[in-house]
């Protein structure tokens, strides 16, 4: 168990301790200082649906161990809550949003597993996230009514009534051995842009910053010893904080700190008042929180896809009903790996999950093909993934050209054969594919628009670019040819892509002005095409062609 204690904190204790100090030489000593309050906290984000079991292959490629997905998160649970009730300790649960999309499981029961299971396990409050409309706003209503819990999401508003729907929540007050605790949540903004028009029609995602400094104002003002905040929204990559850090503060000095899309790092700098954040939605996992330096708010984020459990020990004041530090448990900090080899599945969890699952799965360990080199995702320029997913789109529909966004592209495929089960786990979305009937110089706006700031393009199929990144935006592209020829600005091509993307969502606002009739329905998903493609195939050994290639570092 190792011990943290909030800097902020600190100055305040040894001032205490000096101030008590000088009264003990002047009066008799009444009573030892009472031990601080303990307060069990643990959290989960982005489980996707993955409450099975599940292959850590992000540990081992080749000889992956087991993760015991929800059944070794719930024997976990278990023990903490009968340790603390030794001791009359509150136990809280949370999790940050993203509950269902993304396996099997999640898909077939439309997220009623997922929350069943947070029901058993006695969740305490979660945040919304994106990726929970992706069935729907009606989906999403009907999961927040089975659930045992409150969904929160304070920044949610119905675009008609400029109210809050009724099946969310703003905050919940929960006691914590007398010391009362504020649990807010805030779902991205973003989500307007990440999700389909039909599955968020009528509701508002409003700007993260304009609703919490409010939202915490008012949780003091109602007595909030601590507050909390469920955070759909989450931090940089470890490798980047402490660079993303330090452009903040410069930022900050120049008076030009943004107020659109603020995730975790910015929001725990510019609100005072939040003890914690517990954040999600960038799956980075953080073994040691970080705590902003100013405000000496503390953030949590767990890995993804039921791989992970964070827990957390914090220390109360018994006096003040202050957070005065915090205890991890686990010899890498907070967050612990939730393989079977470390923490045994609980038996009826497993034997309950492990039932609906094979009912889910039936049918995934078809092969559909086979691959002689390892296909990865990633950037445009390389992922050969993401090639044979817009050759498998152009070859299908008969197409000029191909597009797919990096973020539809999941997974990695290593040489072998290649499953419906791999298939669901690269593509889980089921985007339904379309041909969309587009200019050339719409064509070449959309590649420019996504060669903008830092972003690094999309996949395509006959399609061959080259770009420079030093250019200025909308001029960044060098050579385009398209079916074989170079770009014709007035010709029509036929492109093969998702409906997703014909709806001008991942930064394509360009397609939003292509008539109705300028884009139709194939009737097949994304998956159905690439499963189709490789029993078509039959084996495939995909090479970068040099199709999508950058000529300059920026």
């Amino acid at each position: 168990m190792i011990i943290r204690t909030s800097r902020l904190v600190c100055a305040a204790v040894v001032a205490a301790l000096f101030v008590a100090g000088a009264a003990r030489a002047a009066t008799p000593r009444r009573e030892a200082p009472r031990a601080p309050i303990q307060i069990e906290l643990l959290y989960t984000s982005d489980v996707h649906g993955h409450i099975g079991r599940d292959e850590a292959r992000f540990l081992s490629p080749e000889f992956p161990p087991m993760l015991g997905g929800g059944a070794s998160a719930a024997t976990y649970i278990h023990r903490v809550r009968d340790e603390a009730a030794v001791d009359s300790h509150r136990v809280l649960l949370f999790d940050s949003g993203d509950l269902f999309q993304g396996s099997p499981l999640g898909a077939a029961t439309k997220g009623g597993a997922v929350i069943e299971y947070m029901n058993r396990m006695r969740y305490d409050a979660i945040a919304l996230g994106n990726h929970d409309f992706d069935m729907g706003r009606d989906n999403t209503e009907r999961l927040a009514r089975m659930a045992a819990f409150p969904m929160l999401a304070s920044n949610l508003f119905d675009s008609t009534t400029n109210a809050r729907p009724t099946w969310v929540r703003d905050r919940v007050m929960l006691d914590a051995q007398g010391v009362r605790v504020a649990v807010l949540g805030y779902i991205t903004e973003q989500t307007i842009e990440m999700s389909f028009e039909r599955n968020v029609a009528g509701l508002e995602f409003r700007r993260i910053i304009d609703v919490m400094p409010g939202d915490v104002a008012k949780a003091r003002a109602d007595g909030a010893d601590l507050v909390i905040v469920l955070l759909h929204h989450g931090l940089p990559y470890r490798t980047e904080m402490e660079p993303a850090y330090r452009e903040l503060v410069a930022r900050e000095a120049r008076g030009q700190l943004r107020r659109r899309g603020m995730g975790a790092l910015e929001l725990a700098h510019a609100v005072p008042g939040i003890d914690l954040i517990l954040s999600g939605h960038t799956h980075q996992g953080y073994d040691e929180p970080w705590e902003d330096p100013v405000t000496h708010t503390i953030v949590c984020e767990p890995y993804a896809n039921g791989s992970s459990l964070g827990h957390l020990t914090l220390r109360v004041d018994p006096v003040t009903r202050r957070l005065i530090g915090y205890e991890t448990h686990f010899d890498r900090g907070a967050l612990l790996t939730l393989s079977e080899d470390e923490v045994w599945p609980d038996s009826a969890e497993a034997r309950l999950i492990g039932a609906q699952t094979a009912e889910a799965e039936r049918g995934l360990d078809v092969v559909a093909g086979r691959t002689t080199v390892t296909l990865s995702n990633g950037p445009a320029e390389s992922a050969l993934l993401g090639f044979v997913m817009a050759d498998a789109f152009r070859e299908e529909l008969n197409a000029d050209a191909a597009i797919q966004n990096t973020g539809g592209v999941r997974g990695t495929l290593e040489p072998g054969v290649i499953t419906e089960r791999d298939l669901l786990e690269v593509s889980p979305f089921g985007n339904q594919m379309v041909l969309a009937r587009v200019r050339g110089d719409m064509l070449r706006g959309l590649l420019e628009d996504k060669l903008r700031g830092s972003a690094g393009g999309l996949f395509v199929s006959g399609i061959r670019a080259t770009f420079d990144l030093t250019r200025p935006e909308g001029q960044r592209i060098l050579s385009l040819d398209v079916a074989g020829q170079p770009l014709d600005p007035t010709r029509i091509y036929a492109v093969a892509t998702t409906d997703y993307l014909s709806e001008g969502n991942s930064g394509l606002d360009r397609l939003r002005q292509l008539a109705p009739e300028d884009v139709a329905p194939f009737g097949a998903t994304d998956r159905e095409v690439l499963s189709r493609y490789l029993r078509r195939h039959g084996e495939i050994s995909p090479v970068n062609d040099g199709r999508w290639q950058r000529v300059a570092a920026p």
